[in-house]
């Protein structure tokens, strides 16, 4: 199938000014589409590039995104209690979409991994290639739950009765495999965030020969538990909720680069080409979708 429409991409905030320009409004497009995300939908860095910018469909597409420019390390609880997307999907304003795209739980992993790492004072001896060990289980466990968690509140917030997009399906994705380095997002000249990994394991001082071991097992664990979400009949299983694996996606970035590296644009963020590659699964899964 050939999709030669770039999704027009616009704010909530866009979206309810008096005037709007034909690429902004929904009645030039086949299809409406909802999203609220992380740094993934928001800005990955220099240049201003993102997952949304990158999907494109069969048919003309409106992507309302509540993620506003600047929302660059939100984390799900964040994402779940957005005003926009509240009232995207309420009673009295909302609107009925054609989907509902999500991205969420990477920021979140990355931002608690010095909370999650045991620190070196009381960390036992560990053995190569157990990744495992260096992490706080318990703590590991209650974040994956806040993630699934704050999932769940979404869905509970488009199923609310009367809500005009009550049932319409909701779009996740996995992430990929990140390389700790330092290499922080810059945003416009004015600053830098992160790097997030590569600081927190140089803090717990763990060994370079184990931070892609590290790495791997946190995301691993972080899909695990968004998968777990659309499993069919699994005791966790959310609603027309569908989690696209985008895991070994992406030509991972060399390690001990502190910049631009393969699919990477910095230590958590794709670039353009590697956006591409990751919104064109995400699109086969939403296509799917809205046509059935």
């Amino acid at each position: 199938m050939s999709r030669d429409f770039r999704a027009n991409v616009v704010t909530w905030a866009d979206l309810n000014t008096t005037e709007l320009p034909p690429w902004a409004d929904p009645a030039y497009h086949d299809w409406k589409i909802l999203a609220e995300g992380d740094s993934w939908f928001t800005i990955g860095g220099i240049p201003t590039s993102n997952l949304l910018f990158s999907m494109r469909f069969s048919k003309s597409t409106l992507i309302v995104n509540c993620a506003q420019p600047g929302d660059t390390v939100k984390n799900l609880s964040q994402i779940a209690g957005n005003a926009g997307l509240r009232r995207a999907l309420s009673v009295k304003n909302g609107e009925k979409w054609d989907l509902i795209l999500l991205s969420g739980g990477g920021n979140d992993l990355s931002d608690e991994a010095g909370e999650i790492l045991i620190n070196p004072g009381t960390r036992p001896a560990i053995k190569m290639n157990s990744p495992e060990a260096y992490c706080d289980q318990d703590c590991l466990n209650l974040l994956l739950i806040d993630i699934q968690d704050g999932y769940r509140r979404i869905v509970q917030l488009r199923d609310r009765p009367g809500a005009p997009s009550a049932g319409v399906p909701i779009v996740c994705h996995t992430y990929d495999y990140p390389t700790p380095n330092n290499s922080p997002a810059r945003f416009f000249g004015i600053g830098l965030l992160g790097p997030w990994l590569f600081r927190a394991f140089n803090n717990d001082q763990i060994p370079q020969e184990d931070w892609i071991a590290l790495t791997d097992y946190l995301f691993e664990k972080l899909a695990e538990a968004l998968l777990e979400l659309s499993q069919p009949n699994g005791t966790k299983k959310l609603p027309n909720f569908h989690v696209v694996d985008t895991r070994n996606t992406l030509q991972r970035a060399e390690l001990g680069i502190t910049g631009e590296s393969n699919d990477w644009l910095n230590e958590i963020h794709a670039n353009g080409e590697g956006y591409a590659k990751i919104g064109n699964l995400i699109c086969d899964k939403a296509e799917t979708l809205i046509r059935n």
